[in-house]
């Protein structure tokens, strides 16, 4: 058998081991492929970073579940890491039964990084049935629907939330959304209604879904899937915030890598196939 014959026959055992090498190396040490900031992406980071210590606190709602989590959950942790870096005040919360258990793994890692203290630098209100209701109310009196948070501490004992009314007193609100409910009840609820600022983060196949929001203005900014993730971690790492581990980079660079050897040994089997067809 010619060597070109050899190249259409490659065992695919053998392309599948080369694949997870290409992608495991990646994960356990990072490459730093190059990834170009969207303008969306940048838009999010930029409303965030213009804010500072006598800001009115951020606003996150964690409307994913684990399933979601590589694409999403890099994108909470990078904004929470921009946050602290910032001293901006930060309150979260969910809109899913899922999200308290996300928040608390966030919650109980990014603030040490930066020596944050709860009740004074952050809060979480934990999860409410009733999506209509929750925003609605949110936009006359936030304490109506959390009259306390997570830990059953009154929020006007907290010195992060008791001066917050609604969202006129908050900077900005933040959903990291998978699905419903998600970003189209922030934005008919809170943006629509109240016209409170809305900055969302979706995963990959949602993403269409949201450009016209943001080219209308309705959206401040963008984060789509892990690219998007990725790409607010590069930014939050580039001014210097954060040293801490870009776990979506490392997947993009795992992802690309996977791409770029698939389409290597495409272009090898039709090599092989039209040459020996040649000589046939």
């Amino acid at each position: 058998m010619n060597i070109f014959k050899a190249l259409t026959k490659i065992p695919r055992q053998v392309i599948y081991v080369v694949i997870a090498i290409a992608i495991m190396i990646p994960l356990l040490k990072p490459i730093g492929l190059p990834i170009r900031i969207m303008p969306k992406s940048q838009r999010l980071f930029a409303a965030i970073d213009s804010l500072g210590p006598q800001s009115n606190p951020i606003l996150i709602s964690i409307d994913f579940d684990p399933q979601s989590m590589p694409e999403l959950y890099p994108m909470l942790v990078a904004v929470l890491r921009h946050c602290f870096a910032r001293d901006i005040k930060v309150i979260v919360m969910s809109l899913w039964p899922q999200g308290p258990g996300l928040a608390e793994i966030a919650l109980a890692q990014i603030p040490k990084e930066f020596n944050k203290e709860y009740g004074k630098d952050f809060v979480f209100l934990g999860y409410k049935f009733g999506v209509t209701a929750i925003l609605l109310g949110m936009g006359d009196n936030i304490k109506s629907v959390f009259p306390v948070d997570y830990h059953g501490t009154p929020l006007d004992s907290i010195e992060i939330t008791a001066h917050i009314q609604n969202y006129d007193d908050l900077s900005l609100m933040i959903t990291l959304s998978a699905g419903d409910p998600g970003w189209r009840a922030w934005l008919l609820f809170a943006q629509a209604r109240y016209n409170a600022r809305v900055g969302i983060g979706v995963t990959a196949v949602s993403a269409a879904d949201v450009y016209p929001y943001v080219e209308t203005g309705q959206v401040v900014g963008l984060l789509a899937g892990m690219k998007g993730a990725s790409e607010y971690e590069i930014l939050v790492h580039e001014h210097g915030y954060s040293e801490g581990k870009r776990t979506a980079a490392q997947g993009m660079d795992a992802q690309s890598l996977g791409h770029l050897v698939i389409m290597v040994f495409i272009i090898i089997g039709n090599i092989g196939y039209f040459v020996t067809r040649r000589k046939k």
